[in-house]
């Protein structure tokens, strides 16, 4: 969304319009809400329990102040915090993450993931017996496997535990079992998991569970050395929050491995591939990492003939630097 700003307009004018802005406990609430999160019209809505209307009003208000903006996945759009142009809006967003929402708030977020996870779980669910087909609409592991293969080389933590969240098919998981004691596998596709199981059935290193991370970590105690998501961040319902979750699953000193689409305008990937989200830029992969405790060690990216480009980023969880957990949600 264009901010709507005049280039000539005072400081005073500005700073009027964002105390405008936020004065108003409802659309404070939508900007906490908001928090490495985006959400469209309909689940801001039910997210709030107020009508789609008195909605759009207090959006356009934040929109107009440069607070929030859009985001356009396919024919959908989302609406999520533009990241703060001046300091002391980034002290009222950094006041407002130190709160919880409301419990009825909170609960009905708990809600939209869950349907948003729902979704992705029947798609795969339904494509299971082609779902190799499908992702190679947009990229085959061989593609980007010797990126992701190079920056894991340059993880340093020993032969310890690695976690794999969203195997898929289970390509990565090789590269994993012969660098790690100790390989997790998670998904939450019942039929993708049992065809990785069956490809590493005598690989007594790697463990299968069906879920998703939070399920892991309510299973297991240890924190893993290594966190990998590859190629399936743009899969997850809430990909700001799943690395806030990563980073404070991390033990200190380990690294988080990403690999994902670069930011794209191929809207056809969301019905063909189940894609929630459109790629992502770096800089936003990169800020909710560093929200996350988490810090860039390394970056690179591959361009396909299709037209799409993966990117490989690997940062790491040093000691002293603690996600921010004040707040869920």
């Amino acid at each position: 969304m264009t901010v709507i700003s005049s280039s000539n307009a005072s400081p005073y004018d500005s700073w009027a319009q964002h105390l405008k802005a936020t004065a108003d406990p409802l659309r404070l609430l939508i900007l906490r809400a908001l928090r490495q999160q985006s959400y469209g019209v309909l689940e801001l809505s039910q997210l709030l329990d107020i009508q789609q209307s008195r909605l759009s009003h207090h959006l356009k208000i934040l929109s107009r102040a440069g607070l929030v903006t859009q985001r356009r996945e396919g024919n959908s759009i989302f609406y999520q915090r533009q990241p703060a142009p001046e300091p002391w809006v980034q002290t009222v967003f950094a006041t407002l993450d130190q709160w919880s929402l409301p419990d009825d708030l909170a609960t009905r977020q708990q809600s939209i993931e869950a349907e948003r996870q729902e979704q992705a779980r029947a798609f795969f669910a339904r494509h299971a017996t082609d779902f190799r087909e499908r992702q190679d609409l947009i990229a085959e592991y061989p593609q980007y496997a010797e990126q992701a293969l190079a920056l894991l080389d340059e993880v340093d933590t020993g032969s310890g535990h690695a976690l794999e969240v969203g195997p898929g098919l289970g390509e990565f998981l090789a590269a994993l079992s012969q660098r790690f004691e100790r390989v997790d596998a998670v998904d939450i596709s019942a039929e993708l998991l049992e065809q990785a199981r069956a490809r590493y059935q005598n690989d007594a290193r790697i463990h299968f569970l069906h879920g998703d991370l939070q399920q892991w970590l309510t299973t297991y105690s240890q924190a893993p050395d290594l966190l990998v998501y590859n190629m399936v961040l743009h899969h997850i319902p809430t990909p700001g929050e799943e690395l806030r979750r990563a980073g404070a699953a991390l033990r200190s000193g380990g690294y988080l491995l990403v690999t994902d689409l670069c930011r794209h305008e191929q809207g056809w990937a969301r019905e063909h591939c189940g894609d929630q989200w459109l790629g992502f830029d770096q800089a936003e992969l990169d800020a909710w990492a560093t929200e996350a405790g988490l810090s860039l060690e390394r970056h690179s990216v591959t361009a396909l003939r299709n037209g799409f480009q993966v990117q490989c980023l690997l940062w790491r969880k040093h000691a002293g630097r603690l996600p921010n957990e004040q707040a869920e949600g």
